[in-house]
């Protein structure tokens, strides 16, 4: 099983740090640069989320913004490296995503670099984006965890996520539907365009699927994380751990060790 399934499973509240990418080959910023200023990227940037506490690790490839519909080979070739060099480094349970939106792709990257899952933004339906129209990748996703003996990589799929407004959808509840048992995803992700929609979006489908592992990909600070855990199951966490205030940005050791700690109150509450 997946490690982080595991985690969620055992009622352990993980903490997913993003490890975001400089511009890969490939992708409309890429300048030239060498493959090894990319991965020492990645490893810096892994290794402050691991040293400082962090329990999962997740690489995406936000410098590619904005992105195409389909990943390159190059893309997939570098990332495949790169993620299996933080996983064998860190030790960490270690995922991704493309912003691609490229399900094949990623389970190609996952199942070469030992990646313990995956995140698919747009699962189910479609989503017009700022880079256009996107599709479901539900079939894609499985059929190719299917065909590349990757059944050890869970797939955790957004719902509704707020970089998109949804296409002739039937509504959240029934895409959260989808996405479960029409779609077989493991995990769903949440967010909302606001920290209370996403709340909002976690108690719906947490209604309609009480047992479903759900993160909240987004809005999460020290200071709501006590919060977040009462009513997900874990979080993926960026920005608060920066000093830009945004997702580009460097991580702030000192920030990463405060998040932890309170993260730690939550995961290990002290005996009574």
């Amino acid at each position: 099983m997946s490690e982080l399934l595991s985690l969620v499973r055992a009622g352990r509240k993980p903490v997913v740090g993003m490890v975001q990418l400089p511009a890969l080959a490939g992708g409309a910023n890429y300048r030239g640069e060498s493959f090894a200023s990319v991965l020492e990227a990645g490893l810096e940037e892994a290794g402050i989320l691991a040293e400082n506490g962090v329990d999962v690790l997740m690489v995406q490839n936000l410098g590619d913004i904005p992105v195409d519909m389909s990943a390159t080979a190059v893309q997939v070739a570098w990332m495949t490296r790169v993620t299996a060099e933080i996983r064998n480094k860190f030790g960490k349970p270690t995922g991704l995503n493309l912003l691609e939106n490229d399900a094949e792709a990623m389970f190609a990257i996952a199942s070469a670099s030992g990646a313990d899952f995956v995140r698919i933004k747009i699962y189910v339906g479609a989503m017009m984006t700022p880079f256009g129209m996107e599709t479901a990748q539900a079939h894609n996703a499985i059929k190719a965890r299917t065909s590349w003996n990757a059944g050890q990589v869970a797939i955790f799929a957004d719902v509704h996520d707020r970089t998109g407004t949804p296409i002739a959808t039937g509504g959240f509840e029934e895409d959260v539907e989808f996405a479960v048992r029409l779609g077989g995803a493991d995990g769903l992700v949440l967010t909302g365009k606001s920290y209370p929609q996403t709340l909002d979006m976690v108690a719906r489908a947490r209604a309609k699927y009480a047992d479903i592992p759900i993160l909240i990909g987004g809005g999460v600070t020290a200071s709501n994380f006590a919060e977040v855990a009462s009513k997900a199951d874990g979080a993926m966490v960026s920005t608060s751990m920066k000093d830009s205030g945004s997702a580009v940005g460097r991580f702030i050791p000192s920030k990463v060790r405060e998040f932890m700690a309170v993260a730690r109150t939550v995961q290990d509450p002290p005996a009574a």
